[in-house]
């Protein structure tokens, strides 16, 4: 039986068995097509499935690695914007550079190279908290070689 939701850290159920249907009112009808409305309060958290969820996305990482993969297991939202994929976690804000941050930045470029995205964009996110959903591992573009955030060295 899928899990049946949310719990504490655990998965959401559109990562650990998401079996909507074209009849599902919580449907995207164009996954990856839409992006987050910041004054929608039941989907800008990204603290779990929403209406901005991109169910393609969800399935492939279920397939691929599954529910009960480490990295996978920490995964609340998957989001697609063009050619930007949001992988938005329960990590918490000091998990950058983090084994599992990474894991996840990687797997979500190949899941865009598996969708003929030329040029992916990357950004896994912590969960949400006074700083909204810090990034914990991205990948920029083209000249970024690897998912480890860098930052500016100080003055």
């Amino acid at each position: 039986m899928a899990d049946s939701g949310v719990a504490g850290d655990r998965a959401p159920t559109a990562v650990s068995g998401d079996t909507s249907g074209p009849d599902d009112p919580g449907r995207v009808e164009n996954p990856g097509r839409v992006a987050p409305d910041p004054g929608d309060g039941s989907g800008y958290k990204a603290d779990g499935p929403s209406k901005h969820t991109d169910r393609k996305a969800v399935a492939y990482f279920r397939d691929q690695w599954g529910a009960a993969d480490e990295a996978t297991s920490h995964i609340k939202d998957i989001r697609t914007v063009g050619r930007y994929l949001r992988i938005y976690t329960n990590l918490p804000e000091n998990a950058g550079n983090s084994s599992h941050a990474i894991t996840l930045c990687e797997r979500g470029m190949t899941y865009l190279k598996a969708n003929g995205v030329k040029d992916p964009v990357v950004f896994v996110q912590a969960r949400f908290g006074e700083n909204g959903n810090p990034v914990l591992a991205n990948i920029l573009g083209p000249s970024d070689s690897t998912c480890r955030v860098t930052h500016p060295a100080p003055n």
